[in-house]
């Protein structure tokens, strides 16, 4: 770089023409370099403007004899005149001065003489500059022009990068003066204008639509090959497939609102129309004022849900609020398919953009849609498109009518959780039929890509804002199209592992099912295929029972187990036992509310009276309770013990004795800890404890013929502490996650604070319920039960993900994750004795079952999906091809040969597109 910095060699004569620079004028006597040409040399004036005279946008450079350095030089200081026309040459019919003209250009924005040339018949002047790669500001005498590279680079880092036009001009008008900024000329609202029409053109011309034609609605959008285009790349014989099937033909689409895209209440141009008024992505906005006009004013629709944004609980602001959009499975904004909000998310308005998007698939014969409040949008649909169509559908160019074809809705998997759970198993797209591993939020996806664009077009005009969001929307098609092919093969070779995964799992599950619950199997089929037939039916929700979680009044805990065993004692006729049972029940029961205790008192802070009379009243409760269980204790176990403990020779053993002691337990192989992890510790010995239970016992009690039944009852009820920690480890996880997202939704200290509190109070509650497992866990390993007893293995903290049993505890990625040692061979089961107990893991085992294979089956559709999209989706780019060669003969024997070379490039791009599809997708999709 210092090396460029270097004075000329010579100062004499031009090193190009050998001319004496003596000859020059004053302040000319000098030489002069190009930053831009890859010539390094030197030259005069003469040579640098003649060398220039096709390229007047280089950045020239000065030797300045008095500084000693190269200082920047425009060529209109050189008097430079750029002719156009003649090679260059003044054209010799011009009777004009030269025009100074500003130009923005990616090296800076320059001010230029142009002269145009005169000759009789001679093109415009407009038409001049734009054969030299200029685009004028205006189409009358335009002053100031932008060259074509400086367009194509503004909108490539617009597109790509979020850039503005104030940004971009900031960092030309630095490239043209890095001394002094803020004197470049500014071209702020002529570069936006000319951005604005070269947009709109680019858009013309990439779809084939000739200047001056009328365009179609939609006719400027960018399709999803993928998804089922009528006409264009559906397979023959779609619609002769059987029921089970139409989802391959469904074109499968998710409806979102957006509060960041929306319009300041400022004054602009009430005349101010989008160019692509209606041919894009946003709806027709004529046709949308006549509906707004026109359609009765909706009925208030009570919701049977919670209280959700999207029906307009919630506070909004602006000329727009916002947008209504709607995109197919695979991210493609659909065309048509755009509404601006005047307020909220009203059905009005999802009504409308719902009917214009789909005017193109009105042919198909099934729709699966996704909307955040579909349990409430699809309620009375058809209803409400009679009602506001029925009057105004003659009216709407866009519309030929809204009997759309069947919908099979369907609510986010995001979005799922915060519905009611009487709406969860009814529209959850982990049961419908035939909706693959759609997550049914590909708009949220889309806005996190483009919620930035809002900062800037909120300040538009409403023409301009709807411009600028159909071109960033076509871009992001674009860029979609370019990537289908491998994003396909990716997906299929994804789903296939899955697939063969949830099969083989299937498989394992079913084969200890069917080995003693055989007539339970077949009549869970028959009750899945009678759910799948109602679930596609709104209309037959009311009374669809859930076959996915086992009934709320089915609970395996602590003291179900605890009157299982009473049942047995009182059976065999053994009255002690039953006592000897409670008693037991009555003692774990004490040891919880003494741990409590002890937290609670460890937490007290002085001060606060009213806590400390609570908490003295707690403390007296538990003493009574200890008290009463005392009784209890000394009558049915503390015979049993003394029975032991004279057997025992106590001397041989520690001053703790018979109380278990480290030694002992190291002796016995039993674990210091509850996991192997070192976390959650359990006690070592019950010396503080007044009512000692067999767990805390000395090997040498624990294991005398006179103990076998209590510890045979301890043995239980830890089973059922387990049970009982389970259970409530599934439900602190899945509400800390749902209240984790809730918390993301909302801002503010208040919010957050209470948001913090709440999360905070359940993840106390999570680590709670493990130290309840892995403690109740540590005491069946001193009761005996192997370490690697299946029924109670190690809990990690990464096995705290527990099968989901109900819809609240359906996570996002659940499809995907492996499933957790709790659920697994089932055949135990069949062993247990009749009772609440074995009813518990019967319906357990059955929604299991039913989830695994709506999984199963997902899994599989998403395989039969992919194949066929990937058909589509080739047959779309054969279609494409053939458009474009059909387009660019027409064009040549019209005698357009340069647009005929534009179609004929498009029909190359597309070319490329076919030829990897054929070469990456399997020959089976054929």
């Amino acid at each position: 770089m210092d090396r460029v910095e270097c004075p000329p060699s010579c100062m004499e004569t031009c090193p190009e023409c050998l001319a004496d620079l003596s000859s020059q004028p004053d302040g000319l006597r000098t030489l002069f370099r190009c930053e831009d040409c890859h010539d390094p040399r030197a030259l005069c004036l003469e040579c640098v403007k003649r060398a220039h005279k096709h390229r007047p946008f280089d950045r020239i450079l000065v030797w300045d004899k008095e500084l000693h350095f190269w200082q920047s030089k425009t060529l209109k200081a050189l008097g430079f005149v750029w002719n156009l026309g003649h090679g260059g040459r003044t054209c010799p019919y011009s009777w004009r001065p030269p025009r100074d003209m500003v130009v923005i250009h990616e090296h800076g924005i320059h001010d230029i003489p142009i002269r145009f040339c005169d000759c009789a018949g001679t093109a415009p002047e407009t038409e001049q500059l734009m054969q030299v790669g200029l685009w004028p500001a205006t189409w009358e005498q335009p002053r100031t022009a932008t060259t074509l590279n400086a367009l194509r680079a503004y909108h490539g880092l617009e597109l790509q990068g979020q850039l503005n036009v104030h940004d971009y001009l900031g960092y030309l008008a630095r490239v043209t003066d890095d001394v002094a900024p803020h004197l470049v000329k500014d071209r702020y609202r002529e570069f936006s204008n000319s951005m604005r029409v070269y947009r709109y053109i680019h858009a013309r011309r990439n779809c084939g639509a000739a200047p001056g034609e009328d365009l179609a609605p939609g006719s400027l959008a960018v399709l999803c090959p993928a998804c089922p285009q009528p006409g264009i790349n559906m397979r023959p014989g779609w619609e002769e497939r059987v029921e089970e099937d139409r989802y391959l033909d469904a074109l499968h689409f998710g409806i979102d609102g957006n509060f960041h895209l929306g319009l300041k209440d400022k004054d602009t141009d009430p005349d101010d129309v989008a160019l692509s008024e209606g041919a894009a992505y946003f709806v027709n906005s004529k046709d949308f004022k006549t509906f707004l006009k026109r359609s009765p004013k909706p009925e208030n629709e009570s919701t049977t849900c919670n209280q959700f944004g999207a029906m307009g609980y919630g506070k909004y602001k602006g000329k727009v609020s916002g947008i209504i959009a709607i995109t197919c499975r695979h991210m493609f904004m659909l065309p048509g398919s755009i509404v601006d909000l005047l307020r909220a998310e009203g059905y009005l308005y999802v009504d409308f953009a719902l009917v214009s998007c789909l005017q193109r698939y009105l042919t198909l014969l099934l729709l699966k849609g996704c909307y955040d409040i579909a349990c409430q949008y699809m309620r009375n649909l058809r209803k409400r498109l009679k009602n506001e169509f029925g009057v105004c559908v003659e009216e709407l160019d866009s519309v030929e009518h809204a009997e759309l074809p069947e919908i099979v809705a369907a609510v986010g998997k995001y979005h799922l959780a915060m519905h009611k759970g009487e709406c969860r198993y009814k529209h959850s797209l982990h049961f419908l039929p035939g909706s693959a591993m759609d997550d049914g939020e590909p708009l949220e996806r889309v806005w996190a890509i483009t919620n930035t664009v809002g900062r800037r077009t909120k300040e538009m005009s409403a023409g301009h804002r709807h411009d600028v969001l159909n071109d960033l929307y076509s871009d992001l098609n674009t860029r979609r199209v370019l990537h289908i092919v491998e994003d396909l093969v990716a997906y299929l070779a994804k789903a296939e592992k899955r697939y063969a995964s949830a099969a083989a799992y299937m498989e394992q599950i079913e084969k200890s099912i069917e080995k003693h619950h055989k007539p339970d199997l077949k009549e869970w089929r028959d009750e899945e295929r009678a759910f799948k037939e109602k679930v596609v039916d709104i209309s037959k929700h009311k009374d669809l029972v859930n076959p996915y979680e086992p009934p709320e009044n089915v609970s395996l805990t602590a003291k179900v187990m605890a009157e299982q065993l009473k049942a047995e004692r009182l059976a065999q006729g053994e009255s002690i036992g039953v006592g000897a049972v409670g008693a037991v029940e009555q003692v774990l029961l004490l040891e919880g509310s003494r741990d409590t205790l002890r937290k609670k008192i460890q937490n007290f802070k002085p001060g606060d009276e009213s806590a400390r009379s609570r908490l003295a009243d707690e403390v007296a409760e538990f003493r009574r309770l200890n008290a009463a269980c005392l009784d209890d204790y000394q009558a049915c176990i503390q015979p049993t013990l003394d029975i032991a403990l004279q057997a025992v020779n106590a001397d041989q053993y520690c001053s703790t004795f018979p109380v278990r002691d480290p030694a002992d337990d190291c002796a016995c192989g039993i674990p210091s800890t509850t996991d192997a992890k070192g976390k959650g510790k359990a006690s070592a010995s019950g010396s503080d404890k007044e009512l000692l239970l067999a767990s805390d016992l000395h090997s040498a009690i624990r294991t005398h013929p006179a103990m076998a039944d209590l510890v045979k009852v301890e043995s239980k009820l830890r089973q059922g502490q387990a049970n009982e920690a389970l259970d409530s480890l599934r439900l602190h996880l899945t509400t800390h996650l749902s209240l984790n997202v809730r918390r993301t939704q909302g801002s503010g200290v208040i919010h957050n604070t209470e948001a913090d509190r709440r999360l905070q109070a359940k993840r106390e509650s999570i680590n709670e319920a493990k130290d309840k497992y892995r403690i109740a866990r540590h005491k069946l390993l001193v009761l005996a039960m192997g370490k690697e007893d299946e029924s109670f293995p190690v809990l990690e903290d990464n096995d705290c993900r527990a099968f989901t049993i109900l819809s609240e505890e359906q996570r996002l990625g659940d499809s995907y994750r492996t499933q957790s040692w709790i659920w697994g061979d089932f055949s135990f089961a069949h062993r247990m004795a009749d009772g609440d107990v074995k009813k518990f893991v019967i319906h357990s085992v059955k929604a299991h079952w039913f989830r695994q294979n709506a999984l199963k089956t997902r899994w599989q559709e998403e395989v039969e999906l992919r194949r066929e999209e990937m058909w589509r989706t080739l047959r779309f780019f054969e279609h494409e091809e053939e458009k474009w060669h059909a387009k660019a003969m027409t064009l040549q024997k019209q005698g357009q040969p340069g647009a005929a070379a534009a179609a004929r490039r498009q029909r190359h791009r597309i070319t490329r597109l076919r030829d990897r599809a054929r070469s990456l997708f399997p020959t089976l999709i054929q």
